[in-house]
């Protein structure tokens, strides 16, 4: 489910962007998501996570992604 998860978040996200996908209960459902990208610079809190669940909207509406936790900044914010 990670590669999944990464390949489309790697659609919106540049290659040279951090992603880390963690599955935190070894169950395949819970993911944690961090992810570093200059896409995140003047956006809110919201829309960054808006731009991840749109990026994911296809595993979460077919129920393989259960629940996730986001983690999203600038590199300057690191």
């Amino acid at each position: 489910m990670e590669e999944e998860a990464k390949k489309a978040l790697y659609k919106i996200f540049a290659q040279d962007d951090e992603i880390e996908i963690v599955d935190e209960k070894g169950d395949g459902r819970h993911f944690y998501i961090q992810i570093v990208s200059e896409k995140f610079k003047n956006k809110s809190l919201v829309e960054r996570s808006r731009m991840v669940y749109r990026a994911l909207n296809d595993l979460l509406k077919k129920d393989h992604m259960h629940a996730v936790r986001l983690k999203l900044k600038t590199p300057k914010e690191c």
